[in-house]
Parts: C-alpha cells; sequence; structure tokens
C-alpha cells in the first residue's frame, strides 16, 4: 500500500497558483499597452456641416432650373420696359419692304426680333415694312392660334384656310384699339372719284385715305372705314389728321407731302402690345357731303 507524499512546505501547486481561493478559473481580456495601441478614428463634426451643406446647395440649383424650364416654357417675357418701346414716329420709313435677317441685325430693327419662319413669306406678300412695320414680338400663341405682332400690324396664321389668299391674315386692330369708342356716322351719299361710301360701315373714304387705301391693299389690308376723317390728339400731345379702319389707322402727315409717305399707318400694334395709353379725342359731327 503506498502512502501518498506530500508536498513539501511552501511549495504551492500549478493549480493552487492559479486559483488560490478554490474558484473556478475565468478568462479575462488582456489590458491594451496604451503606448502601442491606436485611437479610434472619428469624424469630425466639420466634415458632417459640409455634407449636409452641399446638399442643400445641390438642392436650391435643382429648384432654380426648374424654374427656369417653367418660365421659358410658359413663354413668359412680354417686354413691358419703357426701354424696350419703339419710339412710334420717329422711325424713318424706308422706300423698300424687303427687309433682311441681316439687316435686322445690322441695326434697322431695335428690337431686334427676327420674323418667325412660319410669317416670313407672308410678311412681304401682306405689305413687308411699309405696311407691318418691325416685328415687335416672336411668335406667340393667343387665343390658340399662333401669331406675330408687328409696330402696326398683328400677323394671324389660319391654317384651316391654308391654299387660300386668307391663310395669314391681318388682325382687326383698328376695332380692337377704338373698342369702347362711339364714332358719328355721316349721313349717306353716292360714291363718286376721290370720295367713296362703304354701306357696310356706314362711312367714306376720300382723298389721300382713299387713294392710299385703294393703292395698298384696300380691303384685304385695312378693312371696312369704322370711323370718319378727323383731327384726333395723340396720347404724346401731338395731334394728327386721322381714320380708323378695321385693322389699321391711317394718319396725314402734311410734313412729308410730295412723299409716298404723306400717308401713314400708325404703330397700333405697338399700342396694343405694350398696352400704350389710347387717345380720346371725341369726333366732331361729320360735314354732311353734298
Amino acid at each position: 500500500m503506498s502512502e501518498s507524499v506530500a508536498p513539501p512546505p511552501n511549495q504551492v501547486s500549478p493549480q493552487d497558483t492559479a486559483n488560490p481561493n478554490g474558484a473556478q478559473p475565468t478568462t479575462t481580456a488582456p489590458i491594451p499597452d496604451p503606448a502601442t495601441t491606436k485611437p479610434l478614428r472619428q469624424r469630425p463634426a466639420r466634415n458632417n456641416r459640409l455634407r449636409v451643406g452641399m446638399v442643400v446647395a445641390l438642392g436650391v440649383l435643382v429648384l432654380i432650373i426648374l424654374a427656369l424650364i417653367i418660365i421659358g416654357i410658359s413663354g413668359i417675357g412680354r417686354p413691358t420696359a419703357r426701354a424696350n418701346r419703339l419710339a412710334p414716329r420717329d422711325l424713318i420709313l424706308q422706300a423698300s419692304t424687303n427687309v433682311t435677317t441681316a439687316e435686322y441685325r445690322s441695326g434697322v430693327s431695335p428690337s431686334m426680333v427676327d420674323i418667325a419662319p412660319r410669317f416670313a413669306a407672308a410678311y412681304e406678300q401682306l405689305g413687308g415694312l411699309r405696311r407691318l412695320g418691325l416685328p415687335i414680338s416672336p411668335a406667340l400663341f393667343v387665343n390658340g392660334r399662333e401669331v406675330q405682332w408687328f409696330e402696326r400690324a398683328r400677323v394671324e396664321h389660319w391654317p384651316e384656310l391654308a391654299g387660300t389668299p386668307y391663310e395669314f391674315q391681318i388682325g382687326l386692330v383698328g376695332v380692337e384699339y377704338v373698342a369702347g369708342r362711339t364714332f358719328l356716322r355721316p349721313e349717306p351719299f353716292e360714291s363718286r372719284p376721290g370720295l367713296r361710301y362703304f354701306p357696310e360701315t356706314g362711312f367714306g373714304v376720300g382723298g389721300l385715305f382713299l387713294q392710299f387705301w385703294e393703292e395698298n391693299g384696300g380691303l384685304m389690308s385695312f378693312g371696312y372705314p369704322i370711323s370718319a376723317e378727323f383731327d384726333e390728339v395723340q396720347p404724346d400731345g401731338r395731334a394728327f389728321r386721322v381714320q380708323y379702319f378695321e385693322r389699321a389707322r391711317f394718319e396725314l402727315h402734311p410734313e412729308a407731302a410730295g412723299t409716298p409717305y404723306v400717308v401713314q399707318l400708325g404703330l397700333l400694334g405697338s399700342a396694343l402690345y405694350f398696352g400704350e395709353p389710347r387717345p380720346q379725342t371725341v369726333q366732331p359731327r361729320p360735314t354732311p357731303v353734298p
């Protein structure tokens, strides 16, 4: 029978060394050495603010671009500033009605607006510069119809009349300009050389106005007379002998006597397009025709 041998005094077994109180051994994580351990990198708050600022700026830029696109599509931009308006009678008329794009760009047209391609051929057919004046607007849609404004008129496209002389027509700017005004009619009379009576509207046209009417397109260009001939004070203070037609206002300019410009057309297109003031002269009672 063998005897157990006791350990020598003061000698500690390996198990007692590891767990001197007799508890179960536990595993503990090693304590890192501050000298050799790298600290965790943290994102500075400044970088976060920068990213937020960039996102906000990008959003604002997108909104601005969308707003510009919407404005461009909607066709907003009708000129109203006085600086963009054309000086009505300060414009010197030219004998030639053939005005090219190059001439507009070289300074003939102070508005720097081109004739829209769709209206280019009609511009010459309807009288060109002498009858219509310079363009003051791009091609626009008004009440579903494509039009272009000129100094003296508004040209309208009527596609339902394509192939006829009436596909392009001059708008009734005379009727629109005098809307709300009443003109006294003369007593009916018989037409004679140099004086013509229009029973359609009850007014007559004579003298230089009749000559101009007959030589520059007549009914197709100007329509019927809607007033008698009378003296009218314009909003700028100047007075002219005038007569209104459905599509125009005739003006007598004695200072141009002996030239083709003794009769000129009022700038009703500019007045309507830019919303300028209108004369309110009361027409005197017409003198009876013998």
